[in-house]
């Protein structure tokens, strides 16, 4: 760019991790692709935006700096910062939610950290305001409570190393991701990111999954940026079932897949490749491909079981405007397995596209910041889903033949609008409103149905 460009964002950090993943403000992050520099393969992490002077979003991106950076501290004594959440729905019937947030940070070495965030709800229907993480819906009544986060980390030089629970999102998609998604539950993890220069990053790390089952997920990524507008991602997973940890597969630096064919008989193994591309100023075009199972020597006519991801993120950073379209499909069966104890879920949640098998769906979005203060969104969906489930598991029956989606097919077109408006830092008020319409419900033929809402949602933060 021949333009003097001004840095105003530089810290949305893993060591503070305020900017939650299920944050819609995480979009801008995206869209700030199409025109600066590309993110990592992994968020939250360090980066950089790039701003024209005089663009109309500067705001944002000095909120989103502002909501990125941990709670003060004052001489490595622990910083805190508490939200309140109220919501109103109108569905078919009314509902109100509350919750409240307190997140605690500490530093009290220069290369040492501690933070964890706590989160109570209530609500008539029993589900938390939108705002709150993903993995909180489902639980059992009467259990609103829960750590959304808490770990400790440690960073020297090129190296952080942490451990505890922490949130993951791994992929370029902005709807979705295929192996690890902002929609899983946190993990209770032990994790490290090495960054090897400007161009190489490694992350990789080893959690728990079912404590009672014994159930392990290992992954791994590398980052590589051959130059500086193409970022290429390489990442590997596999979910197991053993007495204790694994140590062939608590060993980052090998790849797992060989030895889980050689090795291992059941465990549940994926790979990826991710890219992201900024062909133009303002365009950015990105996109994930996931192997679960591939059949490369294939003599019974077995299915392969994949999942692909292509998309477009345009950003106009001069008048505000942003849009997006993306397109995922995911195949039969992936995610599935012989075992139950080796499906690829979490806490009854799929780890990674909350999509699911046998679906395909294509959305698209336009966004604007062009006002002070206000953030507007317009977003439409089409989906399908055919009779399969991450529940069937891998049936020693299944054949390669059939359509895709499968069966009978539920198909959902849904619309959704979505304001924000941060008069303050410390202040947020939220309104959406959408309507979707299904043919084939629950995939049974015929059956219709159709649903509209409208939603009202205010939050107050404050910190020391």
């Amino acid at each position: 760019m021949t333009k003097a460009v001004l840095l105003c964002l530089a810290a949305v950090s893993l060591a503070g991790a305020s900017l939650p993943l299920e944050s819609p403000l995480n979009l801008w992050l995206y869209h700030s692709e199409a025109t600066g520099l590309l993110l990592p393969g992994e968020l939250p992490n360090t980066h950089t935006v790039t701003v024209e002077p005089g663009s109309r979003s500067m705001w944002l991106w000095q909120l989103l700096q502002d909501r990125s950076t941990p709670p003060s501290t004052h001489s490595g004594i622990i910083g805190w910062q508490a939200s309140a959440t109220g919501q109103a729905e109108s569905n078919s019937e009314f509902v109100s939610r509350g919750g409240l947030t307190f997140e605690v940070f500490s530093k009290p070495l220069s290369w040492f950290s501690i933070s964890q965030r706590t989160s109570l709800w209530t609500g008539s229907d029993g589900n938390p305001p939108s705002g709150f993480a993903p993995f909180h819906f489902g639980l059992e009544h009467g259990r609103h409570l829960y750590i959304d986060w808490g770990f400790i980390q440690a960073e020297t030089g090129p190296l952080k190393a942490a451990m505890g629970r922490m949130p993951v999102r791994w992929g370029p998609g902005r709807f979705t991701q295929l192996m690890i998604s902002a929609e899983a539950p946190a993990m209770d993890m032990v994790k490290m990111n090495l960054q090897l220069g400007e161009k190489v990053r490694f992350t990789g790390f080893t959690s728990t999954i079912n404590s009672d089952s014994s159930t392990w997920l290992s992954a791994h990524r590398l980052d590589i940026m051959p130059y500086e507008k193409l970022r290429i991602g390489l990442s590997e997973s596999i979910l197991y079932t053993a007495d204790g940890i694994d140590l062939a597969y608590a060993n980052l630096f090998i790849p797992w897949y060989p030895v889980q064919w050689n090795e291992r008989v059941d465990d549940n193994a994926f790979m990826c490749v991710d890219a992201t591309w900024q062909p133009l100023h303002g365009l950015a075009v990105y996109g994930e491909f996931l192997i679960d199972d591939i059949q490369y020597e294939n003599t019974n006519d077995v299915p392969n079981k994949l999942g692909c991801t292509i998309g477009a993120d345009f950003f106009a950073p001069g008048c505000g405007i942003g849009a997006v379209a993306e397109y995922t499909a995911v195949q039969r069966y992936v995610y599935s397995q012989r075992k139950i104890n080796n499906f690829y879920m979490h806490d009854g949640r799929i780890i990674g596209s909350q999509l699911g098998p046998d679906a395909d769906r294509v959305t698209g979005s336009v966004s604007y910041i062009g006002l002070n203060s206000i953030t507007a969104q317009l977003k439409g969906s089409y989906t399908r889903h055919g009779e399969g489930s991450v529940y069937e598991g891998w049936p020693d029956s299944v054949q390669a033949e059939g359509a895709f989606p499968s069966g009978v097919v539920e198909s959902t077109t849904e619309l959704e609008l979505d304001l924000g408006w941060y008069p303050e830092n410390w202040l947020e008020l939220r309104s959406s409103g959408g309507v979707s319409f299904t043919d084939n419900t629950g995939n049974h033929s015929g059956v219709k149905t159709d649903n509209s809402w409208i939603s009202v949602e205010l939050s107050v933060s404050r910190g020391n």
